[in-house]
């Protein structure tokens, strides 16, 4: 049956200078026999206690706190866009009731995001009238709304809140993100570029973490020597990830570079060439059975099918693309178009990689290695 309350209540449970219910307001309740209402319709709250005919509404509003840390490197990590030793984060930690979730928006210094940045992003009034009663797309849609780009702190937000979600309905995050399959797709292990002494040392650690699969960066410059290193050192599979080094060099310095990997085998050539050089990828694309994957040319769900002719695939990075709602819609745009997906990380802590890991099963390879990178796991920080 239905029970008809009329509720004189006003300026109940604020955040911030947000208020949940104004004036007086006619409110519907479901109800059964001796126990608690189930829904009530028109306002935010998921939560309430019935006592006769009064009704006490409990906020179920999330509220969002964050923490800038630095994410030190286990070993000092180099790229063809240079060296770092430390990567810095903002840790994201929402609650709603008895439930909690953390969040978190890495830092590379090649993003113009800064720590400042996320923090003000997070700090918007939208923010402050998140309900856990909102599905986790639909706050994502209306955050997207907010800004241009502030990616890694969306990442933060989105992964925060599809936990929660999980959590409030008792199912996995997998679950909620209808990911009903286990398949085990391979997991690389990310060595930067380095000495012959220095590989052997990170061979040594991913191997004493189970890693028998390794992603080796290049620069346009030591690439035949890092790839001798290698074929020296072990037999595993690799990749490889230009970061757009190849830009400048020549085609016959390219397919010297192809020849060779293509001789050791290599499962995937990474973003060669600059994010914009569509034209080269596609030559590159018909002069190598290897598969081309798309790094940094494709950010969002709106580059996918702009690359299906030049690239085999995209890696999809939860930084990148604003968290696992787009990143969901990317590997599903992917797919219906015959591209292979990757799924990676920008040295995340286990925060962000284990929540990349939801949707590894629906990729062909996974590189969410961050947690292994570094020394200062941020995942207890804030709990």
């Amino acid at each position: 049956m239905f029970l008809k309350v009329l509720s004189q209540v006003s300026n109940i449970y604020t955040y911030g200078c947000t208020p949940y219910l104004k004036a007086a307001n006619l409110i519907w309740i479901r109800s059964k026999k001796r126990t608690s209402p189930r829904g009530i319709q028109k306002f935010h709250f998921s939560r309430f206690r019935m006592r006769g005919a009064r009704v006490t509404l409990v906020s179920m509003t999330i509220q969002f706190e964050f923490r800038p840390v630095q994410l030190h490197f286990r070993f000092p990590f180099k790229i063809a866009h240079g060296m770092r030793t430390y990567t810095d984060s903002v840790l994201v930690k929402a609650t709603a009731g008895n439930y909690s979730a953390l969040g978190e928006a890495t830092l590379p210094p090649y993003l113009q995001d800064t720590v400042q940045s996320v923090m003000e992003f997070i700090k918007l009034p939208f923010f402050s009238s998140i309900s856990l009663d909102m599905h986790p797309q639909e706050v994502f849609d209306e955050m997207d709304k907010l800004a241009i780009g502030n990616m890694p702190a969306k990442a933060a937000v989105d992964m925060a809140i599809w936990s929660l979600y999980a959590q409030h309905k008792g199912i996995s995050l997998k679950e909620a993100l209808d990911v009903h399959v286990d398949t085990s797709v391979p997991h690389s292990y990310t060595i930067g570029i380095c000495t012959k002494d220095e590989m052997q040392e990170r061979i040594s650690f991913g191997e004493e973490q189970g890693f028998t699969f390794f992603k080796l960066k290049l620069d346009g410059t030591l690439d035949m020597e890092i790839l001798h290193n290698y074929a020296s050192l072990c037999s595993h599979a690799f990749a490889v990830d230009a970061n757009q080094a190849w830009t400048t060099l020549s085609e016959s310095e390219i397919m010297q570079r192809v020849r060779q990997l293509e001789e050791m085998r290599c499962v995937l050539l990474e973003q060669p060439f600059d994010k914009y050089d569509l034209d080269r990828s596609c030559w590159l694309r018909h002069h190598t059975s290897l598969p081309i994957i798309a790094d940094e040319a494709c950010q969002r769900l709106k580059d996918v099918t702009d690359l299906k002719d030049c690239f085999d695939g995209i890696n999809i990075k939860l930084q990148k693309c604003g968290g696992l709602t787009e990143a969901k819609r990317m590997i599903e745009a992917a797919r219906s178009i015959n591209m292979k997906v990757l799924i990676g990380c920008m040295s995340e802590s286990s925060i962000g990689c284990l929540a990349g890991e939801a949707l590894a099963p629906l990729c062909d390879w996974a590189d969410l290695d961050g947690r292994f990178l570094i020394l200062n796991d941020a995942l207890s920080t804030m709990k």
